[in-house]
């Protein structure tokens, strides 16, 4: 079937933490208006967040680690990288699906935390068994 104009061109998940915003804005400046997904952006505190210029069909979610609490004992807050990691990989277990039509592309930053790195490979996994070979960052 040919895409229309209506119709998404392209599925995306960025993630990363406020260290990755820079890069992470300059691609949702660079997608289409027609493209749908989902934007994670890990911030320690509230006062970190702030508008990233995406199409009207991705959303940007805000994980605060000062809001929830760390699967670690010890930890007061989440851990660095650790609310990206359980966003991205409940991503893929719902989006990493068989015949899905749209081309998807994945980003994830945040590479200096063990949290991410062992989601980042969950992803693959999920995106390998989807078919799909599209994996970013």
């Amino acid at each position: 079937m040919a895409r229309t104009r209506r119709q998404p061109s392209e599925r995306i998940l960025i993630a990363g933490s406020v260290d990755d915003l820079p890069e992470m804005a300059r691609m949702l400046e660079d997608l289409p208006e027609n493209a749908y997904g989902q934007v994670f952006v890990e911030a320690a505190l509230a006062e970190q967040v702030r508008t990233l210029p995406a199409p009207p069909r991705v959303t940007v979610t805000w994980l605060l680690r000062s809001a929830r609490t760390s699967a670690v004992s010890p930890l007061v807050f989440a851990d660095h990288g650790e609310a990206l990691a359980h966003a991205v990989t409940g991503w893929a277990a719902e989006w990493c699906v068989a015949d899905c039509e749209p081309r998807t592309s994945v980003w994830i930053g945040c590479a200096d935390s063990p949290w991410v790195e062992r989601a980042r490979s969950v992803v693959q996994i999920e995106l390998a068994d989807a078919g799909f070979d599209t994996l970013v960052g």
